[in-house]
C-alpha cells in the first residue's frame, strides 16, 4: 500500500505542476469570462455607432417613430429630398435613406444604401414603420390611444402540465443549456485525459523504466496508482472550477446575471442533475480505463496518437450523436446509440433533455455504462501485466490480439 501511494503522489505532483495543466485550468475560465463580458464589450463599441438615416416622406407621422428610437437611429431631419440624400450617402454622412410612399392607403418603403443592409437594420425599420402605420390607421378609424393599446396588448398564455413526469418550458430551457455544456465538457475531458493516461504509461514503457518499476511493485498496484493519480487530477480540475464558480456567484450575488442563473437552477429537477453527473463520471472513467489499456500496448510515446485514434473517433461520434439526438431523439440510430456505453454519456443526456426516454430506459442505459466500465477495468487489469512487456509496431488491433496471448502467459 505504501508503494501505491508513493507512485500516486509522484505522478499527481508531476502532472499538476506542468504548464499544460495550468493552461487547462485557466483557459476555460478565460473563455467563460470572455463570453459573460462579450455583451458589454459589444455594447461599448456599438454605443456610439447609431445608424444615420434620412426619412423621405410628406407625412410627419412616419418620421416620429424613428426619432423616438434614439438608441438605434440618428435621423437627419435637414435632409428632405432624394437628391440631397444621395449626395449625403455618397459623402458618407448617411448610412442610408428611407423613401416612404402612401398611395391610397397602401404604404410601401425603399431603404437605399451603398452596401447591403443587415437584417437587424431592416427588422428595426419594419418595426418602426409598422408602429407609424398603426398610429395613422388608428387616427383614420377614430380609435383612441387607450382602445389601441387594449387591441394590441398581447394575450398571456401559461403552460399547465398535468403529468408529473413532464418538464415546463422553463425547465426545458435549462436542460438544453445543461446538455450543451455537459456534452462539450465530457468531450473535452475525454480528449484531454485519454491522451494524458496513455502518454503517462507509454513514456515509462518506451524508456524501459517500466521493467525496472515492475521488479519492485506489482503490475496491478502500478496501474491502480496511475489511474488514481489521473482521477485525482480530474477531481482537482473539477473542484477548482466549482470553487471559482461559487466564489464568483457569492461576489456577484446581487447582479441580474447570477440571479437569473439561480432562478434557472431552481427549476432544474434534482434527480436529472444527479443522473447527469453519474453519466459524466462513469463515462470519463470508461474512457480513462480504456486509454490506460491502450497506453500499455503502445511501444513508445511517439505512437500514442496512432493507438489512441479509435477512442478519439468514438468520443467525436458520441458528441455529434448528442447533437443529432437533440434534433431527432426518436431516430432508431439515436435510440440504439444512447444505450452504447461509449456514446450514452452524451447521447442519453440529449434524450433525457427532450423526455423522449422513460426512467426505466435511463437507468438501463446507466446500468449498461456502469457494467461496461467494470468489465473494461477487469480486462485492463488482466492485460496490463503482459502489455507493459509487449513491444509491437503492428498497430492497435494486431497488438491487441498479441496482448491476449501475453495475458495467458503472465496470469
Amino acid at each position: 500500500m505504501n508503494k501505491f501511494w508513493v507512485i500516486t503522489r509522484q505522478v499527481y505532483k508531476r502532472r499538476v505542476k506542468t504548464k499544460s495543466f495550468l493552461f487547462s485550468l485557466l483557459f476555460p475560465i478565460i473563455i467563460a469570462a470572455f463570453i459573460v463580458g462579450l455583451p458589454k464589450i459589444i455594447d461599448y463599441f456599438d454605443s456610439g455607432d447609431m445608424t444615420k438615416i434620412a426619412i423621405l416622406s410628406d407625412n410627419e407621422a412616419f418620421i416620429a417613430p424613428f426619432e423616438k428610437d434614439k438608441d438605434y437611429f440618428q435621423v437627419k431631419t435637414n435632409i428632405q429630398t432624394e437628391e440631397s440624400a444621395k449626395k449625403a450617402l455618397s459623402a458618407g454622412k448617411l448610412d442610408g435613406y428611407l423613401k416612404i410612399t402612401d398611395t391610397e392607403g397602401q404604404i410601401s418603403a425603399v431603404y437605399t444604401t451603398e452596401e447591403t443592409a443587415g437584417q437587424e437594420v431592416l427588422s428595426r425599420i419594419t418595426t418602426d414603420l409598422t408602429a407609424a402605420k398603426v398610429a395613422i390607421k388608428a387616427e383614420d378609424y377614430k380609435i383612441t390611444e387607450a382602445q389601441l393599446q387594449d387591441i394590441t396588448s398581447p394575450v398571456p398564455v401559461k403552460n399547465h402540465v398535468e403529468s408529473t413526469d413532464q418538464l415546463t418550458n422553463k425547465q426545458k430551457e435549462v436542460m438544453n443549456a445543461a446538455i450543451l455544456v455537459l456534452t462539450l465538457l465530457i468531450f473535452i475531458f475525454v480528449m484531454s485525459y485519454a491522451n494524458i493516461v496513455a502518454s503517462e504509461i507509454a513514456t515509462e514503457k518506451g524508456t524501459r523504466i517500466m521493467e525496472v518499476i515492475l521488479s519492485s511493485v506489482t503490475a496491478t498496484t502500478h496501474l491502480l496508482a496511475k489511474l488514481t493519480a489521473i482521477i485525482l487530477m480530474l477531481l482537482t480540475q473539477i473542484g477548482f472550477y466549482a470553487v471559482v464558480s461559487i466564489g464568483v456567484m457569492l461576489a456577484m450575488k446581487n447582479t441580474d446575471l447570477v440571479k437569473g442563473i439561480l432562478d434557472q437552477l431552481s427549476a432544474f429537477p434534482p434527480y436529472y442533475l444527479i443522473l447527469n453527473l453519474l453519466f459524466i463520471l462513469f463515462g470519463l472513467l470508461l474512457y480513462i480505463i480504456l486509454s490506460a489499456m491502450v497506453g500499455s500496448m503502445v511501444p513508445n510515446v511517439e505512437t500514442v496518437a496512432q493507438f489512441i485514434y479509435p477512442l478519439t473517433m468514438l468520443s467525436i461520434l458520441g458528441y455529434w450523436g448528442s447533437i443529432a439526438a437533440s434534433n431527432v431523439p426518436d431516430n432508431i440510430l439515436v435510440i440504439i446509440g444512447s444505450y452504447v456505453p461509449m456514446f450514452s454519456p452524451m447521447m442519453m443526456l440529449a434524450r433525457m433533455d427532450l423526455l423522449s426516454v422513460s426512467n426505466a430506459g435511463i437507468f438501463i442505459s446507466l446500468g449498461i455504462l456502469i457494467l461496461a466500465t467494470a468489465l473494461a477495468f477487469l480486462l485492463t487489469l488482466k492485460l496490463y501485466k503482459g502489455n507493459v512487456l509487449l513491444y509491437s509496431n503492428d498497430g492497435l488491433f494486431k497488438t491487441f490480439k498479441k496482448s491476449f496471448s501475453y495475458a495467458k502467459k503472465y496470469n
